[in-house]
Formats: structure tokens, sequence, C-alpha cells
């Protein structure tokens, strides 16, 4: 054992787990669980920081590893009494603490890295928990289906009267389970951006336009927004069924380089019967494999 080697491990036996260590949530963010761990401890912030290592004030949404080192994570370890297996499975980005590349990131991560997002309320509250917990939370958990609630959003919404928003998110996760990443994720960016553009432009024709006012009625005033033009994450939530019924067919092998998919993308979103007008009007829709118009 070199001298470094030694001395870390004369720190690190020097520590003992903490009195309170509860366990991180699956998807917690690593700033958010440090926290949790110190609000439990009566600890600040700095003071667990300066037991890990880096010297740092950990925000709850923080999950970058690049300023970690191994022995950071094994003296969190000896600190929680939680084996690193663990702890990287709870959080996925501890396993990359020491790789190579840990500093690089490419494009395609950027586009589809999950949101970082509170944990479902009522959820956390079942395991008596009572401060903000949050969670990297992909689009395709963005439902609570115990409580269903919405969790991508600004507000966790109340589903209870948009089962179709519910359907939708066990469809969307059918679709991940059945398809490869990154192209199921791709997929959904791309659907989901496209619905946002075309909400104001009232380019889908008045049957999904109505449909989308309706949710939004639902949801009911927003006291802090717009009162003429609904927020980007509530826009979000009212368009998620058609962006699943656009994300299948973007991440379709079939599908997604076929000469009838604006076809089939009318028809599946129910424009093409009803609504031929418009089919020709509607702006350019690029999947990520392409360029497509309806």
């Amino acid at each position: 054992m070199s001298d470094p080697q030694r001395e870390a491990h004369r720190v690190t036996t020097r520590l003992r787990v903490l009195p309170l260590s509860p366990p991180p949530v699956h998807g917690e963010t690593i700033g958010s669980y440090l926290n949790h761990l110190a609000d439990a401890n009566h600890l600040s912030i700095g003071t667990l920081s300066s037991l890990i290592g880096p010297s740092r004030q950990h925000r709850r949404g923080d999950n970058r590893v690049g300023y970690w080192t191994p022995e950071a994570l094994r003296r969190l370890t000896v600190l929680t009494g939680r084996g690193s297996s663990l702890l990287i499975h709870a959080m996925p980005p501890l396993g990359s603490i020491g790789g190579p590349l840990r500093h690089l990131r490419s494009a395609i991560e950027e586009v589809i890295e999950p949101r970082r997002r509170p944990a479902c309320r009522l959820c956390m509250a079942r395991r008596h928990i009572h401060g903000l917990v949050v969670r990297s939370t992909p689009p395709r958990e963005g439902v609570c289906h115990w409580h269903h609630h919405w969790l991508l959003g600004d507000e966790q919404y109340d589903l209870t009267r948009l089962p179709e928003v519910l359907h939708a998110n066990r469809r969307h996760q059918r679709i991940v389970r059945r398809g490869t990443y990154p192209a199921t994720a791709l997929a959904f960016v791309d659907a989901r951006d496209h619905l946002l553009t075309w909400f104001p432009t009232e380019t889908c024709g008045p049957s999904l336009q109505q449909q989308w006012n309706r949710r939004l009625d639902v949801l009911g005033q927003d006291p802090f927004g717009d009162p003429h033009r609904p927020s980007d994450a509530r826009i979000e939530l009212v368009t998620y069924p058609e962006a699943v019924v656009l994300t299948g067919l973007f991440a379709s092998p079939h599908w997604r380089d076929h000469p009838q998919l604006p076809t089939e993308a009318a028809r599946r979103l129910g424009i093409a019967s009803h609504q031929p007008q418009h089919t020709g009007t509607m702006k350019v829709l690029h999947s990520s494999r392409g360029r497509i118009c309806l």
C-alpha cells in the first residue's frame, strides 16, 4: 500500500456511521440525498461535505460527479453504513466516479437528460420523509400511478380527472421497454417539442385544440401564469397523450422512415378523417430520423 493510500485508509477508518442514515430514494439526485442525510442528523450541508471530501455546498438538484473521487465515495459508504453498490443503484451517476471521460458529455446525453424534479410528495410522506427530495425523473416516470400525480412540471397536478394522461404514461413505458435507448428518448423529445410549438398556433385543428383546452380547464387556473397563454409546463401536460402517440411512431423501425408516416400520424391523432384540410397546412414535422410534413 502506497503512502497516499495508507493515509486515505487511516482517514476513512476514523469515520463513523452517522446516527441516522436514511436510504436514498431510487433516482434521487446526489445533492438531494446529501442534504437529506445532513437534515436527518442536524448537520449543515457544509459540515457533511467536509466529512465526505469535496468542500462545496451541494444543491439539492446537483447530480454532477466530476469533482468526486473514489475516496469520497468510500467515505460516503462509511458515513451511511451502506455499500457502494446500493448507493450506485439508487444514484447511478456515482458509478461513473473516476471514469476517464466523466467530464465529457455527448450532445445526445444533454438533450435526453432526465429532469430534476421533486419526488411524489405523498409517496415520500408514506415513507416518513417530509423534506424535499429531488429525483432525476425521465419522462416515462413522469406519473405517480399510486397517487395519480404528474411529476414533470412545476406542480404535482392531480390526474384523477385526466385518465387519458395516466393511460398514455402506461403506453409510454411500454414503448420504452420494447424500444432501444436512446432512440425512444430522442423520439419523445421530438414529439414533445413539436407539440409545444403547435399548441399556440392551433395548427392541429379544432378537435385536438378542444381536447387540450378541456384538459387545461381540469387543471384549474394558474394563479401565477399568463391568463392568455398557458405555461410550457402546463402545455406539456395537456399534450402528453398526443406526444406519446407520436413517440410510438418516431421510435418505430417500421414507421419512422415510412413514406406514409405523415398520414399515419394524422390518423392516430384523430385529425385525418375529421379535418382533412389541415393535413396539408400543418407545420413541417421533424422526427429524430428524418423530416415529415402533416
